[in-house]
């Protein structure tokens, strides 16, 4: 099995901004919700919401997002998780019990809230504590950059706030990155020259092909995987696929632009498979350039 694959399974098998209907995922709405006037604070209560229909509650004592994003959210710590739905501008939100040992030692009662979403806010209403309140969007980190990443593309950008957990392979042309939500997104670019099936004198698109066929080939006969080609694009030069078995379940873009070739890979098992399409595009278009 080639180098490159081996690295790209092996670490993986140890191992958005997106809006709807204006939803925003990248950032925590907050409102303030209360007053405790023995101390004089406020208090506020944090919403944040994920493509797959989950959200999470947690009331702090801080309007700071930033510092509450780092232990609050889904594989974190939270109050409450519960389900949204929307239709026509209008959204539905439905906290359970039992969700959280935290949320039963405080005996939190399961909550409903609804009411209208804006670009930027949701006009929320609490109809049991008889409650009218605005959230307000607060975006968090837009994009990460990894800097000397190597010769041949001196640095890499992605959307939202990512950590660096290795780097390697021939000149370092491998990176492996996590975010908040445990999502681990693996990024390759090297010199077509480096694969036997590029072709110089073939168009983008026609290496990406080769490329992807030739990788395609790979995870099916050494790593036992089932390959599924899911979407491609002739013009951008680029093709998304699905490779699973038993253990694992990811998703890859092969792509080509000039002389260089670019693997980007995601592994999310709570994401739905056309948000993990949409994040592998978004990362190529802002790096092929």
């Amino acid at each position: 099995m080639p180098a490159r694959i081996i690295a790209f399974v092996c670490l993986i098998m140890q191992a958005p901004c997106l809006l709807a209907q204006n939803l925003q995922f990248d950032g925590l709405y907050l409102a303030k919700t209360g007053q405790v006037a023995s101390v004089s604070s406020d208090d506020y209560t944090c919403l944040r919401f994920y493509p797959d229909g989950a959200v999470f509650l947690q009331s702090v004592a801080t309007d700071d997002v930033k510092s509450v994003s780092k232990w609050f959210g889904r594989n974190k710590r939270y109050e409450q998780k519960g389900t949204y739905q929307m239709k026509d501008g209008a959204i539905e939100l439905e906290f359970r019990d039992g969700l959280n040992p935290e949320s039963v030692i405080a005996g939190i009662q399961s909550t409903r809230l609804q009411g209208t979403v804006a670009k930027g806010a949701l006009e929320l209403n609490d109809s049991t504590k008889r409650l009218n309140m605005t959230y307000v969007f607060h975006g968090l980190q837009d994009t990460t950059t990894v800097v000397k990443y190597n010769r041949y593309r001196p640095e890499l950008r992605l959307p939202g706030e990512w950590q660096l957990q290795q780097q390697g392979g021939k000149d370092k042309g491998q990176v492996y990155l996590t975010n908040e939500d445990s999502t681990v997104l693996a990024i390759c670019v090297m010199p077509g020259e480096s694969l036997d099936v590029f072709v110089r004198e073939r168009t983008d698109f026609e290496n990406a092909l080769a490329y992807f066929n030739s990788d395609a080939r790979t995870l099916r006969e050494e790593s036992r995987m089932t390959v599924r080609k899911l979407s491609e694009n002739r013009e951008k030069a680029y093709i998304c696929c699905q490779a699973k078995n038993g253990q694992n379940n990811m998703y890859f873009l092969f792509a080509t632009r000039g002389n260089l070739l670019y693997n980007c890979m995601i592994k999310a098992p709570d994401m739905p498979e056309q948000e993990k399409i949409n994040l592998l595009e978004k990362v190529f278009e802002m790096n092929h350039l």
